[in-house]
């Protein structure tokens, strides 16, 4: 037997642009029905550390005055000026208001110190590193949030899952079709339906067709694209939508239940995270050396440069480098993503042990090496040679590396190369939408009664490139979620006027 529900508004995803777009739309009067196929809210935003915004108290409280002009000029440039400028503006001009919407929930923020970046690249750079707001008690502050709406008059029902969008004769849309865990059909009635299901990250097929390559590791998010397509189905235009990378992990390797969830975050505790998180000597599938390996200090950049090669590099080292590692290396390790684990051990034996596992490589000679790993003798020799050259003289003459990371030559047997890929945490982009996140057909006019926020809108990102601004895509699923909700509250009282 059919569910069914009439409302004014309709969310179909509880991550943080369903939860902002839900609050908006319910201040101000509408009814709303919340739909999450989860048990639970948050999705991929809870997962992240936090949110980026300027000019906030919080960072004034710290003597940063940082301002959102300055902060949408750093944006358009870096992203060469691709991204839908009109959108951008609006999501930077609304970010502070957003997050305090969101603190007026329950969300608990403290602002990550500009000098205590995990992004050592991000060092002096406040616009890059000093925005980061970071989720403080993430669980309970989720719990305050659910409550909060639930008393502003927000329904919510779990475990259920989009199907498609209803769209009468003349185009409009008129709510959704959805289905639940026990395959009950559920129909929804509503003036507006805002879409934040949260990308395609779940679909791998999808995310190798869209980034051109099988070597991405996903952290297993469910988002399987429903809202996405949905939206396509009804004229929709999916402009940009790829996968969100994000620094790079060691391959996949025999993991305990133990350890199974330390790897949320793309890690393990094993000490061999520091040698990955080094800029050591890096070569592409033949061989060849393809970045400054100073990559690893900026999370993005580093995914960034692994994916200019497929996705999958390796770093490589000698004896005499693992043997300085159990020691202690003096080499600055980064602390990108997760960072390393800072646990000692001895890094011959780790390294014997991945090899056995088939996460790396090892051979008694470079040529063995080479030919263990696949790579091309001639190109992996040719690289080593100069590379060795380079460390000699301390200076990078190929990708001017820093003369502190030319630090170990690759010289001395055995020699090891780990396998590293690059990974993806959800997708990011997707539909045209104005400045205001009504979705926008095929010749950019307003499809009615429809909205989307988060990993469902596209035009805030150059295409398949995540800026490297600490909280940028947290900010942007907050933010964008709230002015969805806001555009329907006007839309809505529009047409009731």
């Amino acid at each position: 037997m059919t569910k069914e529900y009439t409302v004014d508004v309709v969310v179909a995803g509880a991550g943080g642009a369903g939860l902002a777009a839900a609050h908006a739309a319910s201040k101000n009067g509408l009814s709303v029905l919340l739909l999450e196929k989860l048990p639970r809210i948050g999705g991929n935003t809870k997962i992240s550390s936090g949110f980026f915004a300027v000019d906030t108290e919080e960072q004034r409280a710290l003597g940063l005055n940082l301002s959102t002009k300055e902060a949408i000029d750093e944006l358009q440039r870096h992203n060469h000026y691709l991204s839908n400028g009109a959108l951008l503006k609006n999501i930077i001009e609304h970010a502070k208001e957003t997050l305090e919407e969101v603190k007026s929930l329950g969300m608990e923020i403290e602002l990550n110190k500009n000098e205590n970046t995990t992004q050592f690249a991000h060092l002096g750079q406040p616009y890059r590193g000093g925005s980061y707001h970071m989720y403080m008690h993430k669980n309970e502050s989720y719990e305050r949030i659910q409550k909060s709406l639930e008393n502003q008059g927000v329904r919510f029902e779990f475990g259920v899952t989009m199907k498609d969008l209803l769209q009468d004769e003349n185009g409009r849309i008129t709510g959704l079709r959805a289905v639940t865990e026990s395959g009950q059909e559920v129909i929804v009635h509503a003036k507006a339906s805002i879409i934040t299901t949260g990308g395609f990250g779940g679909d791998k097929r999808r995310v190798a067709q869209v980034m051109r390559t099988i070597n991405l590791r996903t952290l297993g998010v469910p988002n399987m694209g429903e809202g996405l397509s949905s939206m396509e189905q009804v004229g929709a235009v999916n402009i940009d939508g790829a996968a969100l990378i994000h620094a790079a992990q060691m391959a996949e390797s025999v993991v305990s239940q133990e350890t199974k969830g330390k790897q949320l975050a793309g890690f393990n505790d094993s000490p061999l995270t520091q040698l990955l998180l080094s800029p050591l000597l890096w070569v592409d599938p033949q061989g060849a050396r393809f970045t400054n390996e100073d990559a690893v200090y900026d999370t993005v950049e580093w995914s960034n440069a692994g994916y200019g090669v497929g996705g999958k590099y390796y770093y490589v080292m000698d004896c005499t480098t693992l043997e300085d590692y159990s020691k202690g290396t003096d080499l600055l390790i980064s602390k990108s993503g997760p960072g390393a684990s800072d646990a000692k051990g001895d890094f011959i034996s780790l390294a014997d042990e991945a090899v056995r596992q088939g996460i790396a490589f090892k051979g008694e000679s470079l040529e063995e090496l080479a030919q263990n790993a696949g790579m091309d003798e001639a190109t992996f020799l040719a690289t080593i040679l100069e590379y060795n050259q380079m460390v000699a003289k301390k200076e990078d003459t190929s990708f001017s590396k820093s003369e502190a990371s030319l630090k170990y030559p690759v010289a001395q047997g055995p020699y090891y190369a780990f396998i590293a890929q690059v990974v993806y945490l959800g997708t990011v982009g997707g539909v045209r939408v104005d400045k205001d996140l009504r979705v926008l057909d095929a010749y950019h006019k307003v499809i009615p009664g429809l909205y989307t926020g988060g990993a469902n809108a596209g035009g805030y990102y150059a295409p398949r490139n995540y800026p490297a601004y600490e909280g940028l895509a947290s900010g942007f699923s907050w933010t964008s979620g709230y002015l969805a909700g806001l555009a329907a509250v006007a839309d809505i009282q529009h047409t009731i006027n």
